[in-house]
């Protein structure tokens, strides 16, 4: 039944992928899929020809990239930059994601 829903999980990143608006030219797995040698053995069944490794050949740890994007995505907030990419996310514009909200003095109160 695993096997299935890794197929399954196969079949529906290639699809994604093969019916975006833009041929990808490499595909770099993150998170736990990265480990998962059957995923990355079916995903490059579902996708031949198509390069694909996970984010460490980038230079970032498999299970680090969503504890950094949480990061950057901090960091465009607290410099009042968007965190979205329009074109990406079918946004209507950028926007700066998320507020910041500051403790006062006596420190921040649960309720």
């Amino acid at each position: 039944r695993i096997a299935c829903v890794t197929e399954l999980t196969a079949i529906c990143i290639a699809d994604a992928l093969k019916s975006g608006p833009a041929t990808p030219h490499r595909l770099h797995v993150c998170g736990g899929g990265a480990r998962n040698q059957w995923l990355m053995q079916r995903l490059r069944a579902q996708l031949p020809g198509l390069p694909i490794d996970d984010t460490r050949s980038l230079g970032l740890d498999p299970q680090q990239v969503e504890a950094i994007a949480f990061g950057w995505l901090a960091r465009q907030t607290l410099l009042g930059r968007p965190g979205n990419l329009p074109s990406v996310t079918c946004a209507r514009s950028a926007t700066v994601l998320g507020s910041i909200h500051l403790a006062n003095e006596k420190g921040a109160r649960l309720c």
